[in-house]
């Protein structure tokens, strides 16, 4: 069985949100609270295994190259 993902677990929510298979595995800080992530909200189907969405799936492949070269 594949394990999904957890998002947004900390000391006050400590299971967090299960990942939606639907959407892009990218987890997202929310700008200024750095206790609360969330799973990004856009369509995956983009990047490696089409787990991200555009966007993410390009600083994803951006990093791999980048990693790669050295």
């Amino acid at each position: 069985m594949e394990k999904l993902r957890r998002y947004g677990q900390w000391a006050g929510n400590p299971n967090g949100r299960t990942e939606d298979k639907t959407r892009c595995i990218w987890e997202v800080w929310e700008r200024g609270r750095i206790i609360n992530s969330y799973q990004c909200f856009r369509k995956r189907g983009y990047g490696p295994n089409g787990l991200y969405c555009k966007q993410h799936a390009k600083k994803v492949e951006a990093k791999d190259a980048h990693t790669s070269n050295g």
